[in-house]
């Protein structure tokens, strides 16, 4: 199976978080503004649904190639336990098109796909339908098996064929409406005699389906809501780049960033942008930048396995009977005439032709590096290969190349390449303005689904580098000669084979000769071969040359190349030193069936499952908001629930639903069968427990977190605070923040008016509170400071962390003094000082510091006392 990134966790976690709120409350609003307020320091404002006041309807925003289909497919369990208590469902999952339509669902009904593997690792049985198939669909199969109907939005319209099909009486389905109660049949269409109607409608009505909307902007209109009214869904998420925020708003949830793509290696980045007044000038470019790229996809082969062939996407003018116009016949004759490519290298994907149609263009068998279109290529085409995009259409406005633009951002493999030049895009285009061409490319990120504040930024308006297709003439050979005091030829006899076959080194002239550009990889590597200053000082020439993300001379430290490493907290076992986490305390054992295994009646209460199932109407005017959760749980308990359980079966429900991969099966089911026998002598009958078993998870898998915090925090505390405790802090094991300006995987971005002057990124993560921005301006005006960063939390790989007995602990600001020492900032309000969490942040901070032998200092100021920041730091 596919694993998430780690902004995908995120982004479930968030909607988990979500649909327990929302229970919690029992209301959808309630758990939304709270859920943002926590996320964005202030909450948001819910949109209901009309006529559905209740239903949870959010949005989860993620940029083009942020993986939107498989989150929807991992969604589905969320939904059905965390929200509905259900152990089956019915999904109505809505594509924009037939194109998508097809394509997903062929892709669900494969098992070997990434996506049919995330429904079956998280779900049970598994049947996957479209419209026709779901006219048919046995009863049998909705009370047993998680449905999922895929479909697009107008087939569900009555003017469509097929469509009509939905809402006409089936004799087929009239088994889906046997021994039914009259309130779950309450709100189902019905024939005069007040019998429900025997069609798809009314059974999608009965099993309240989870409304999935993929990037289906045409299912957002009120006509559109209105029908899905008619199928009383249980929730609606959507899955989209751009939501709306007028017509019918959308619920965002959770955004995803470009940079968090960027840094899980999902989508090239920068995109680098040349115009030209002349088409056949730029079009000479870009065909030329093609060959180089693929001339270094073919070493990156070399060097890892991975096949790549740069594919470039030409769009061409539209036909006109007023003017002469560069068509795709003409692209395609020049590009054949003009500069010798062979035909079957191109292909035209127009509206009357479609060279792709059933092309997997990212076999080694496939010839295409050449693709002509017009207007848009087809619906659902993706294709990592594409590289390069040609324009040779008048850029007015941002449609113009919105769509094509997407098509080049999505890296190859979901892997960052070796040599840096694989790892952005590139963009050509004819214009005598370059920056109507900038605005309209950065538009047409914003399109795809990033901010306007990194789109600009995303663009590098610089020419791209001479490719070396005359390796023979000096004035356009990518090779670099540096002069590096008694090097020998020994010294690089035990690099890398593919790396050696890229050096020659001249002992007489003591030069090093490098060919082609140097990936980071590479230089990081050669960098520990020749240490000395002087070679250092010629590698990063040698690195800078032709270099898509070269440092500059000026800016901010990362993009001049300044190292940032700062040092974990480690242990030392033996003679070897490991950064301190949580592997490290999980290795002590403790005994879940020792601890005790009675849920007090704050903790739980079957109080709810006693409740009557008949109050399930809902007031037209929506009075009642808090009514439609419970009457949709209460349906499904009816509808899906086995209540037929034993003592034994529930047991072994609980130990498969609640996460405990540091407890033995066997320690587990012991403390289970305690606390479910504790729980019986209370006279809570096995049928209610049943029957409200996904509460009791919930309870239980808090209790549990309870004894695990309280053995991690005596483990924790031996291994650090301990008479043998091994705790200490060498330079050797460090973090380093990445020096590159786009290694910076923020979610949101910091838009006050202040401009920080000594952050180490261009871009500024968001703050959490305004004392927090306050801190920050503070540290940033201190004299002391060199530069600083606002650390990133939720992702060890991107942001500097400590272990607590808990989790890891992410300290809000990171800086570097001058006096070369390392500073440590976590701010906390003066109400949450002294709480328990904010106490041994602090510790652990102040144990960091004092193993660091004086090369490291942690501070947490109580509040606004930015006078204590200031004497730490002048002390010294």
């Amino acid at each position: 199976m596919l694993t998430l990134k780690n902004y995908q966790e995120n982004t479930l976690d968030k909607l988990r978080a979500y649909f327990r709120l929302t229970n919690q409350y029992q209301n959808a609003d309630t758990a939304f503004y709270e859920i943002t307020r926590q996320h964005y320091g202030q909450g948001i404002p819910y949109h209901p649904v009309k006529d559905l006041n209740g239903l949870p309807y959010i949005c989860l925003r993620l940029p083009t190639g942020g993986g939107k289909t498989i989150l929807a497919c991992h969604t589905i369990n969320i939904a059905q336990t965390d929200l509905l208590h259900a152990d089956t469902a019915v999904i109505l999952w809505l594509v924009p098109s037939n194109t998508i339509r097809e394509q997903t669902l062929n892709a669900l009904k494969d098992y070997q796909h990434p996506y049919r593997q995330a429904l079956d690792a998280t779900l049970g049985s598994v049947s996957v339908l479209d419209i026709s198939e779901a006219l048919h669909v046995k009863r049998s199969t909705l009370d047993t098996d998680t449905t999922i109907i895929v479909s697009s939005i107008q087939a569900f319209r009555v003017d469509d064929t097929e469509g009509r099909k939905v809402y006409e009486p089936n004799g087929s389905l009239m088994e889906h409406f046997k021994h039914l109660p009259d309130e779950i049949l309450s709100k189902t269409d019905r024939y005069k005699n007040g019998r429900p109607k025997e069609t798809l409608a009314n059974v999608l009505c009965l099993r309240s389906p989870i409304v999935i909307m993929d990037e289906a902007h045409n299912a957002r209109t009120s006509l559109s809501f209105e029908m899905l009214t008619r199928f009383n869904p249980s929730c609606i998420i959507e899955f989209t780049a751009t939501p709306d925020i007028r017509n019918n708003p959308s619920n965002v949830l959770y955004t995803v960033s470009a940079s968090e793509l960027y840094n899980e290696d999902m989508i090239k980045m920068p995109i680098h942008l040349t115009t030209r007044t002349d088409w056949k000038e730029i079009l000479t470019d870009a065909i030329q930048w093609r060959k180089e790229l693929e001339t270094i996809a073919r070493e990156e082969q070399l060097q890892t396995g991975e096949y790549i062939r740069p594919v470039m996407l030409i769009q061409a003018q539209p036909q006109s009977k007023n003017q002469e116009t560069i068509t795709f016949e003409t692209v395609k004759k020049c590009l054949m005439n003009d500069f010798k490519i062979p035909e079957e290298q191109i292909a035209i994907s127009t509206g009357q032709t479609d060279d792709l149609k059933d092309i997997d263009i990212e076999m080694s068998e496939c010839d295409f590096r050449y693709i002509i279109t017009v207007q848009k290529l087809r619906e659902g085409w993706d294709c990592p290969f594409a590289y390069i995009l040609c324009s040779l259409a008048t850029m007015k406005s941002p449609t113009a190349v919105e769509q094509i633009t997407g098509r080049i951002l999505r890296m190859p493999g979901a892997k960052r390449k070796t040599n840096d030049k694989l790892n952005s895009a590139y963009a050509f285009a004819v214009s005598s303005n370059f920056g109507l061409v900038l605005n309209s490319m950065s538009d047409a990120l914003v399109q795809n689904g990033f901010e306007k504040q990194e789109a600009k930024d995303l663009i590098i308006p610089q020419p791209i580098p001479q490719p070396t297709l005359f390796d023979d003439d000096p004035l356009f050979s990518n090779n670099t000669t540096v002069h590096i005091p008694d090097i020998k030829t020994e010294t690089i006899e035990t690099l890398p084979e593919d790396l050696k076959k890229k050096i020659d080194i001249d002992e007489k002239k003591s030069t090093l000769t490098f060919k082609g550009s140097m990936s980071l990889n590479e230089k990081e590597t050669l960098e520990k071969k020749l240490p000395s200053p002087e070679a250092k000082k010629a590698i990063e020439k040698i690195y800078k040359k032709n270099n898509p993300i070269a440092k500059k001379e000026s800016g901010t430290p990362s993009e001049r190349g300044i190292s940032f490493k700062i040092p974990y907290l480690v242990l030392k076992q033996g003679e070897l030193f490991e950064v301190y986490e949580e592997q490290h305390f999980l290795d002590y054992e403790w005994k879940l069936s020792e601890c005790d295994a009675e849920l007090t009646k704050a903790e739980y209460s079957a109080e709810r499952s006693k409740g009557e199932r008949g109050k399930i109407e809902i007031t037209k005017d929506g009075k009642i908001t808090t009514e439609y959760l419970s009457y949709i749980q209460d349906k499904f308990a009816y509808t899906y629930n086995k209540t037929d359980w034993n003592e034994a079966q529930l047991i072994q429900w609980l130990d498969k639903n609640i996460p405990h991969p540091d407890i033995s099966p066997d320690d587990s089911n012991l403390f289970l069968i305690k606390l479910i026998t504790n729980l019986i002598q209370k006279n809570i009958t096995i049928f209610q427990l049943v029957q409200d078993k996904y509460n009791l998870r919930n309870a239980i898998e808090k209790k549990i977190a309870g004894h695990r915090k309280n053995a991690y925090k005596k483990a924790h505390q031996s291994l650090l605070f301990g008479n043998d405790s091994k705790a200490t802090v060498i330079p050797e094991k460090c973090f380093s923040f990445k020096a590159d300006p786009y290694a910076y995987p923020y979610n949101r971005l910091y838009d006050g008016t202040y401009k920080f002057k000594k952050h180490y990124y261009p871009k500024v993560g968001a703050f959490g509170s305004g004392e927090e921005t306050e801190c920050a301006i503070f540290l940033d005006t201190l004299p002391e400071v060199d530069f600083w960063v606002r650390n990133l939390e939720r992702n060890p790989a991107q942001g500097f962390w400590f272990q607590t007995s808990s989790d890891k602990f992410y300290p809000d600001f990171v800086c570097r003094l001058k006096n070369g020492r390392n500073f440590v900032v976590e701010y906390k309000g003066a109400d949450r000082y002294t709480n328990e969490d904010s106490t041994e942040k602090r510790i652990l901070g102040e144990l960091w510091e004092e193993k660091s032998n004086g090369t490291c200092m942690f501070i947490m100021p109580k509040g606004k006392d930015f006078e204590a920041i200031k004497g730490k730091v002048s002390s010294l």
